[in-house]
């Protein structure tokens, strides 16, 4: 396991920070230029391929959490029945990982209590979201339309 709990039981955010930075750093992502202010924790975002990953350690309720997700696609202007349903059979054949839509983006993600959290699991669901993200963004787009969200 990486981290630590902290005097009053909850888990010290700042030990898993450290060893998300370096699984970013072994992806070859530059963890300092890739922190975002974030009140809840720690936070990055950094680029794979077409998508964006973001990747959260935080803390709700006196448990820390570690998040990765890909807001992949703002939706099509048409044909959203057939999206969401292939969206739903996506979800059965992702491992660790969902598909899900917030306002009109499309987002890929994961979410994982830190307790019980090592490093090896860490790197493979950052590792695991980055990829189906820069697989699935282009896929999408091509086949449903709409606008992948890295692109402005």
């Amino acid at each position: 396991m990486f981290g630590s709990v902290n005097k009053r039981g909850g888990p010290n955010l700042q030990s898993y920070a450290a060893t998300v930075e370096q699984i970013l750093l072994n992806l070859g992502v530059d963890p300092v230029s890739a922190r975002l202010h974030t009140e809840a924790g720690f936070g990055w975002s950094f680029q794979r391929g077409s998508a964006i990953i973001e990747v959260y350690v935080s803390h709700q309720d006196n448990t820390g959490y570690l998040q990765v997700l890909s807001p992949i696609l703002h939706l099509p202007q048409t044909g959203l029945l057939a999206l969401y349903r292939h969206l739903l059979e996506l979800n059965l054949q992702l491992t660790n990982a969902a598909l899900g839509v917030y306002l009109d983006v499309v987002y890929l993600f994961s979410e994982r209590p830190l307790d019980g959290l090592d490093h090896v699991e860490a790197n493979n669901i950052i590792s695991l979201v980055a990829n189906y993200a820069d697989e699935l963004d282009d896929r999408l787009m091509a086949e449903f339309g709409g606008r992948l969200y890295a692109r402005i």
